[in-house]
């Protein structure tokens, strides 16, 4: 238990120090005085007609009610346009997929081209004689030439018949190597045997692990007098063939792909910069699990569907729904590009395509435009009729759950009948603001929560009290003006009060300097004894704290005398009809009173805190406080004596 001055009793200014416990609901400001109105604790069955009472928002009523009326009216025209709008779509739809399939093929064909006629320039001049592959200098340069032309090209390579490589290579920037090695030893290539080929073939794809890529090779055997020689291999990275069809793919709406039969992705935007998970095993990424989820799916039976649209010969398509939304494939089969054919294709979303195809007529696009504005403005206008209804019912709700200082005043309205709705709140509002001040809210909040009459009769309870008191308060006041003695008093309430609250406690009244509090009322706390010495010993913690900063302020410190009581009380309504208070009486009131009293002769002059606590209440507490006996006193009022302890710690 920490002690400090975070309560803001009365709207008055924190001490440094705060009465923490567990989070329970915020309390606002409170006094002495409770009136205490009727409360029904039945709540008998509403009657039929009530029963849709509160059901529907007005707010979603008005712009409900108000777009519908506009939606009928508007959308009955455009439905005819936008019927034949939707099959022009589909013819276009259709139109434009074969174009950009077809071009797709034809732009794939143009950038692997110039491998096949780089390696088939070198080989042929090898086979007329016209350049002696022995002769590493010259042949580097014509690799070197062959290569610089090209850019889809990576490197381009002559194996002879021992399998020894002469490669020019791209490397980083622009510059290419040119450099000789011996693969007679290498699995892939031996496996291989690039110059026993028939005919030029593009080889499937091979991962190679010096390189961390995977390439797709255009092989070209070289023949001299009808015999192997050896053969050229012009290399393209599937990295670069990646950014090949995301470069052709940036101004089309959807996204551009190669498959490599129908399981395996050749090349795919995301696959640009490198795919993880390749290796000599799987050199290309399988279609099922591919970065791409819809192009994942894109044989998955379940969602397939198909094209209302006509395909041109050669080029297929169909639907596939993924995520709950539905995309198009369109794809076309390239044969001649390796041991499988090539599916060049690309999906789209069918929204994408209607946004990008659809050409409505000049009367559709006013009607939507009209229609989409005016359910705009019923919206709006729904919600501003609404809105000072919506926040008087947040703010009547905020009274329901007595937050009276956090409701703002409610601002007016255009409409003469909300205007005044929100001027009458206001009024009200005010004069909760200055009730609040003298109601205890804790104790309002508990009754009206339980909604039982009955724990406001008065009746026997077993309650803890407590009086405290500012030790020599008269000598402190009267050297200070008015302002500064109701300044010093209500910093010295927001300890108290606040520490008290924090165990759940009620704080009664305030008499002068003097506050009485209790616990055990309205309702029941078995450790009410223990609650109260808690809050005891943290008023006395939060009282050293100020002292403190009196002191540095150049001020006198004050003290603190404590009694505190258990016993049974009379509790509930007492008073007078016009003015009635939730409140305490009986003879362990008066005990509490008079232990906080004798304070002045068991502790010494100038103690900052003195807590003096019945042998009642001591019974009642736990091992881990520490009492100190002080003996056995008299009490005025009572006959006989009673048991009093210190408390400490």
């Amino acid at each position: 238990m920490s002690c400090s001055a975070g309560f803001g009793l009365s709207g008055r200014l924190a001490v440094g120090t705060e009465c923490r416990r567990s989070p329970r609901r915020p309390r606002g400001p409170s006094l002495d005085i409770v009136h205490v109105m009727s409360l029904d604790s039945g709540k008998p069955e509403a009657p039929p007609s009530e029963r849709w009472n509160g059901r529907f928002s007005i707010t979603i009523t008005l712009a409900t009610a108000i777009s519908l009326l506009v939606l009928v009216s508007v959308g009955s025209v455009l439905g005819v346009g936008v019927w034949l709008a939707g099959k022009n779509t589909l013819a276009l739809m259709g139109q434009n997929a074969n174009q950009g399939i077809a071009n797709g093929v034809e732009r794939l064909e143009q950038h692997l081209r110039p491998a096949e006629d780089q390696a088939r320039f070198i080989a042929r001049r090898i086979e007329k004689g016209e350049i002696d592959p022995g002769d590493r200098a010259a042949f580097g340069r014509l690799l070197t030439g062959a290569l610089a032309g090209v850019r889809q090209i990576e490197a381009v390579s002559y194996f002879d018949e021992r399998l020894v490589a002469l490669t020019a290579a791209r490397r980083a920037g622009d510059n290419i190597e040119v450099y000789e090695a011996d693969l007679s030893r290498d699995a892939q290539v031996r496996g291989h045997r690039p110059m026993l080929a028939d005919d030029p073939q593009w080889a499937a794809p091979v991962w190679r692990d010096e390189h961390k890529k995977t390439f797709f090779n255009l092989v070209h055997p070289v023949r001299l007098d009808g015999r192997p020689i050896g053969a050229v291999v012009a290399i393209v990275s599937i990295r670069e063939l990646s950014a090949f069809v995301r470069r052709v793919g940036k101004t089309d709406p959807g996204t551009r792909f190669i498959l490599y039969g129908r399981d395996r992705v050749l090349a795919h935007p995301t696959m640009a910069r490198g795919y993880p998970g390749l290796s000599v095993a799987n050199p290309l990424p399988r279609l099922a699990g591919f970065r791409d989820p819809v192009l994942a799916a894109m044989w998955d039976v379940e969602e397939r569907f198909d094209l209302l649209v006509e395909l041109a010969q050669g080029t297929n398509g169909h639907g596939v729904r993924v995520g709950g939304e539905d995309y198009v494939f369109m794809y076309r089969r390239l044969h001649g590009y390796g041991p499988k054919p090539l599916m060049v294709g690309a999906y789209f979303r069918v929204a994408d395509i209607a946004a990008e195809m659809r050409r409505m007529v000049v009367s559709i696009v006013v009607g939507i435009a009209a229609l989409l504005l005016a359910i705009v403005a019923a919206v709006i206008l729904g919600r501003r009729i609404a809105r000072p209804i919506v926040r008087f019912s947040a703010a009547a709700g905020q009274v329901r759950d007595l937050n009276i200082g956090e409701i703002g005043d409610l601002p007016g309205s255009v409409f003469r009948e909300l205007d005044q709705q929100s001027k009458s709140f206001n009024a009200m509002l005010r004069a909760l603001r200055w009730f609040e001040l003298y109601i205890p809210r804790k104790v309002v909040e508990r009754l009206v929560k339980r909604g039982d009459i009955d724990d406001t009769i008065s009746s026997a309870r077993e309650i803890t009290v407590m009086f405290t008191d500012i030790a020599g308060f008269s000598s402190v006041a009267e050297n200070l003006s008015a302002p500064d003695v109701a300044a010093l008093v209500n910093r010295h309430f927001e300890i108290v009060a606040g520490c008290i609250e924090a165990e759940d406690g009620t704080v009664d009244k305030f008499i002068g300097d003097s506050v009485m509090a209790f616990w055990g009322a309205p309702d029941a706390q078995p450790d009410a004894a223990e609650r109260a010495c808690r809050a005891a010993l943290a008023i006395a913690d939060g009282v050293r704290a100020e002292n403190i900063r009196r002191r540095s302020a150049g001020e006198a410190p004050l003290g603190i005398r404590i009694g505190i009581h258990s016993g049974s009380a009379t509790v509930g309504n007492i008073g007078a009809p016009g003015r009635i208070n939730y409140t305490i009486i009986g003879d362990a009131v008066n005990v509490g009173q008079r232990l906080e009293q004798l304070g002045k002769t068991l502790y010494p002059e100038g103690s900052e805190a003195a807590i003096l606590v019945s042998g009642a209440t001591i019974a009642k507490l736990g091992p881990e406080f520490r009492p100190e006996p002080a003996g056995k006193h008299p009490v005025k009022g009572r006959s006989g004596e009673i048991e009093v302890f210190k408390l400490g710690g």
